[in-house]
Order: structure tokens, then sequence, then C-alpha cells
């Protein structure tokens, strides 16, 4: 048997040796230098994010005629006044809690004491356990040496006068310079780095336009364009999401504060701002700062009614603000996944620290719109991203291989609530279809497989038809249901579907015919069992004013021709379709092949294939949908009528 002919060959481009491990030399390299580099990278960073955060600020006052420097300054101020307004006010609040926390002993130790249970409980049993463990193990180890023999007992004893001489240490008394290079000492790194974050930020924002010059000629000068597209979304997408996270946080802050205060929890301003910075925690945070105000109800109160109504706030607030606020306000502003956001966490936590984790979604989103532009770090905007790596139709295709066809099923169900039916087919189904194909012709598919996948395909074709009928029914007036069953074609076909070999091409054929059925037009299907003598004999009978034959890539242009072939020698005058599949590439040379074998025409999908139906078809079939429109219309009133008496 000749091989069939190939439409469409691959070109396989070859892969220089080491391709793949440059992505992971590089992700080593990188990671080396922030990690050693973290001294300075992190004030850096920091100062590139603070001035997207501002550079909105500043734009918008030299629309108003503002002097660049005089915007800048500006900005920067009114930073650094909010942000150190609010350090103030957590430090006060602080030392007041400090001096307020002996006023709570007395209830800590009441509620303590309602926590005990009797001695012949199992969980004071269970502690005394424990307690008894614990004693067990902090006993010193005594090694058991043998003596000497030699040796006599008075040298191996101790004499009686030898006791331990308690040893006092006096620390000298430090002067007063000392005592303010101790308290300045520890501070001197924060303020550094303070001082370093508002210069690098008023710089950035005071000559952005010739950093931005600088970089795109540093990184991008022979690609500008592709340059451009990264700097703007990655800068459109931080900035958006500092804004948007600055403002949904303070808010949240803000009511949390409200809240406390009208509950009675004390130093509330304190709790207030704990809540807006420790949100900035992906998941963890907000329940980090939950936990002091809730310990601080079971302290303070008489019984656990604070502690519940204290809870309830914060579990009110983070459910609302997690799963409708935060949607809302940051759309796809971030573009990265879930775990992508707890693994951002964990890497930029090990990197930098405290300050890694504050800063880890904004610059994991910049190496995500990376990897969507630059080819060489396409695997950071697979890993980290929020979109599809697989198309649909790979999705589908692998859930089959997998033999689970539920999850295939709800794949189509949802495709079509979305898209309708005949895109299920046109991009689901039949690309499905032709994977199958490829991969069975390549003995890539074993036996077992390829059957699973066309008995699943096959009744997913049968299902989706009968719940698209059953929607549009549900959807349709009253008295349109009857219209809609009785709305079948009847009598002849004027449509005859020809599968050109197995059985993918008869499955994607039902497709076309449930399409021309949905649009009344009468059609039928043949099936592969039948002979191509037999095949003659039926189109003999029903004498359709079009043939389409079914025909799916790879060996498709083959066993099309032979049978156009036939049916021209039978039917001279016949209209014969042939429909390639998604044929992709050259097609003009199966095209001619085609044609000369006799095919009438030749079409590649759904849409195509139906606009090559006769115009006398297309009338047959509108005139017989109203005819049983009209027949279902008086059927319906002629029920409805009361009977005469």
């Amino acid at each position: 048997m000749p091989a069939p002919l190939e439409l469409f060959p691959k070109t396989r481009i070859p892969r220089k040796p080491g391709a793949q491990l440059t992505p992971v030399f590089t992700f080593v390299v990188v990671t080396g230098i922030l990690y050693f580099g973290r001294d300075v990278l992190i004030p850096l960073a920091l100062s590139v994010l603070l001035s997207f955060l501002l550079a909105p600020g500043v734009r918008w006052l030299e629309r108003r005629r503002f002097p660049r420097a005089l915007a800048t300054s500006v900005m920067v101020g009114l930073a650094c006044c909010v942000l150190t307004g609010l350090v103030w006010v957590t430090v006060a609040q602080f030392l007041n809690f400090a001096a307020s926390l002996p006023e709570y002993k007395d209830n800590i130790q009441n509620k303590v004491s309602l926590l005990r249970t009797d001695p012949e409980g199992s969980l004071f049993k269970a502690r005394r356990t424990i307690d008894e463990i614990g004693v067990e193990i902090a006993k010193p180890s005594v090694p058991t040496r043998p003596a000497s023999r030699g040796a006599p007992r008075s040298a191996r004893l101790p004499a009686q006068g030898d006791r331990p001489v308690a040893v006092i240490v006096e620390e000298p008394q430090l002067t007063p310079f000392q005592l303010m290079r101790e308290l300045i000492t520890p501070l001197i790194i924060p303020i550094t780095v303070a001082g370093a974050v508002i210069l690098f930020t008023f710089i950035m924002l005071l000559q952005r336009e010739d950093l931005r010059d600088r970089l795109i000629r540093l990184v991008g000068h022979g690609q500008l364009n592709v340059t451009t597209q990264v700097f703007e979304e990655a800068a459109n997408r931080v900035s958006r999401y500092l804004r948007m996270q600055l403002i949904v946080n303070g808010s949240y802050g803000l009511l949390v504060g409200i809240a406390l205060y009208a509950l009675g929890i004390p130093n509330a301003a304190l709790w207030g701002v704990l809540a807006t910075t420790l949100r900035f925690i992906p998941y963890l945070g907000a329940w980090i700062a939950a936990a002091l105000p809730i310990a601080l109800a079971f302290a303070i109160s008489d019984d656990w009614s604070l502690v519940v109504w204290t809870a309830a706030v914060f579990l009110v607030l983070e459910l609302l603000t997690a799963n409708v606020i935060e949607p809302w306000a940051y759309g796809s502003s971030t573009g990265m996944s879930p775990l992508a956001v707890i693994v951002a966490a964990i890497f930029w936590t090990w990197l930098w620290g405290a300050l890694g984790l504050l800063l880890a979604v904004p610059l994991t989103v910049c190496l995500v719109v990376v990897g969507r532009y630059i080819p060489q770090f396409a695997f950071l905007s697979i890993m980290l991203g929020d979109q599809p790596v697989l198309p649909l139709q790979d999705r589908f295709y692998q859930r089959l291989l997998a033999h689970d066809q539920e999850e295939a099923a709800e794949l189509a169900e949802t495709y079509v609530a979305e898209h309708g039916l005949e895109r299920l087919y046109e991009d689901v189904l039949i690309p499905v279809l032709e994977l199958a194909e490829r991969d069975r012709h390549s003995d890539a598919l074993s036996e077992e497989r390829t059957r699973f996948v066309l008995d699943s395909t096959r009744t997913l074709v049968e299902d989706s038809v009968e719940r698209a009928d059953a929607d549009k029914n549900s959807d349709a007036p009253a008295g349109s249901s009857e219209a809609a069953q009785a709305g079948s074609p009847s009598g002849l076909p004027t449509v005859c579907i020809v599968p050109a070999r197995d059985e993918a091409d008869e499955i994607v054929g039902a497709m076309l015919l449930r399409s021309l059925t949905r649009r009344n037009v009468a059609a039928e299907l043949l099936t592969t069992d039948a002979l191509k003598s037999e095949v003659l004999e039926r189109v003999s009978e029903l004498s359709p004013q079009v043939v389409y034959i079914s025909a799916l890539p790879p060996a498709a242009v083959l066993h099309a021709s032979y049978l156009c072939k036939r049916l021209r020698m039978r039917f001279p005058q016949l209209k014969v379709v042939v429909v390639l599949w998604h044929a992709e590439g050259d097609m003009e040379k199966g095209r001619s092949r085609l044609l000369a074998a006799g095919a009438s025409d030749v079409v590649i999908n759904l849409k195509d294939s139906i606009e090559k139906l006769p115009p006398s078809a297309l009338v047959t079939a509108m005139q017989t949908s109203e005819a049983q429109l009209d027949s279902a219309v008086a059927e319906k009133r002629t029920s409805s009528a009361p009977s005469a008496t």
C-alpha cells in the first residue's frame, strides 16, 4: 500500500547543544547576583517601586504647570510625611500598649484557670506526662567511668572543704557617650537605607525619561518595539497593582481600626496600621495581624464575647476583601497564578528577608512580563503566569488520553455554554480528532487509546446536541418547544455525507450532519461499514442535491480522491464537495488533485461547507421550518381551546 500523501509536513528545527541548559544557567547566575548584591539591590528595588507609585502624581502636578523639580519634591516630601506619621503613630501606640500590659494580668490568669481541668481528667494527665518526660530529658548526663585500681579512694572523691564559689560579674557603668552610641548604632543601617531610597526615588522621578532611554539602549536597542512593550506593560501592571494594593490595604486597615475602636479594643489605631502593613504579605499577613487583637480581646474581657466579635471582624473583612473587592480592583493587573504568588513570596523572602517578602509580587510581575515578550525567558511566563499554557483542544485531548471522560465533558459543556455548539466542533472536537489521527498514523497512539478517544468524541457529539437542543427549547417562548421537536427535517434528504475512509471521518461527518439538521436541512450520514458499491447504491436511491465527502488529515487527499472518481463516474451531474477538515499549509496541490478526480469544490471547515449548499436546499429548509412551526402553533391552539359540551 502506498504511503499516504502528507499535505502538511512538519519542519523540525534542530536544537543547539546546551540550549536547554541556558535558562537554568541564567537563573542560577541571576539568583547569585541578587543574593550577594542584596545590600545595594534592595534599596534600588524599593526606589523603583516607590517611583512607580509616585510617578502618576508627579505627572498630574506637571500637567498643572508645576516644574519637574518642584513636582518631584512635593510628591517625595508628601510620601516621607505620610510614612513618618505612620511610624510615629505606631511607636506611640505600641509604647502605650506595652505600658498597659500589666493591667491585663488578672484577666489572663482567670481565663487560664477556667481552662484547667480536674486532676483526674485526661487533659491534666496528658500534661503531667509531658512535664515528666521534659524533666527526664533535662537531667544532666553523668558519664560513668571505672576508677583506676591503683588510685586511693580519697583521690577519686572531692575534698570536704571544696565548695563552688559564686562569681559576680559587674559591668562597668556606661558613659553618656557610650550610651548614645549603643542607642544610635542599631539605627544607622535603617536610616542609611531610608536615605538611599529617598535619594534614588527623587533622582528616578526627576530623570525618568533619561533613565528609560538608557535602559532601552542597554537592553534592547536593536528591538525597540519589544523593549518598549516590556517596559510599558511592566510599568503599568506594577503601578496599577501598587496603587490598588495601597488603596485596598489602607481601606482594610481603616475599617479594622474603626471596628476595633467600636468594640472597645485598646490601641485600635495600632492594630489598624499593623493590619495595613501586614496585609502586603500574601495570604498570611491578614491573619498574623488578627492574632494580636484577638489575644488582647482575650486578655481584657471577662467573657468570650469580645474575642468572638474581634475574630468575626477580621473574618468578615478578609472574606469580603479577598473574594469581592480584590478581584474587582486588581482585575488582571498582576497576571500571576495563586501558586506563583506563594512561590514568589518564599523565593524572595529567602533572598532578601522581610523586605523581599514585601517586594515579592511586584518583582515577579516584572519577570512574568519579561517572559511574555522575550523568548529566552518564556519559561518564566509559563511557570508564573495565570494564562492557560495549553490550548483548549490540547487540554481536551490530554484528558481523553488519560481516560478522564468526565473532565473532558465538563470542558465541552463550558465551551458550548460560552461559544455555541458549532464553535465546539470547529475549535475543539475536530482538532482533537486530527491530533488522534496523526498520532495513530505515526504509531504513537495505541489501539486502546484510539478507541477511547473515538468513542468519547462520538458520545460528546451526541450529548452536546441533546443539551444544546434542550437549552434552546428552555429559552424559547411557550408553544415553540413542540415546533422545535417537530423541526427535524422530514422527507428525502437533500444532502448526503460520506466518510472518506475510517471512523474519524464518520464522526466529523456527524458534526456536519448535526449542523445541517439544526438548520432544517434534510441530510443523511452514511457509515464506514458500508462498502463503496453500497455507498453508490444509497446515493442513487436518495438522489441528493449535494454529496459531502468528510476527509480528516493526514491521509485525506488519497481516500477522498478515490471516492470522488467513483461518484463522478456513476453520477456525472452530481455536486460533490470534499471537506478537508482543518487542512493547513499549501493546499494547491491537494486541491488540484481532488478537482481532477471529480470534486466540484474543496472546503476546510463547517462554515464553508454550509455555504456550499445549493440555494434550493436552503429554500426547502426554510419552507419546511415555517410549515412545521405553523403546524405546531395550530396544534397548540387546538389543544388549548375549550371543548364543546
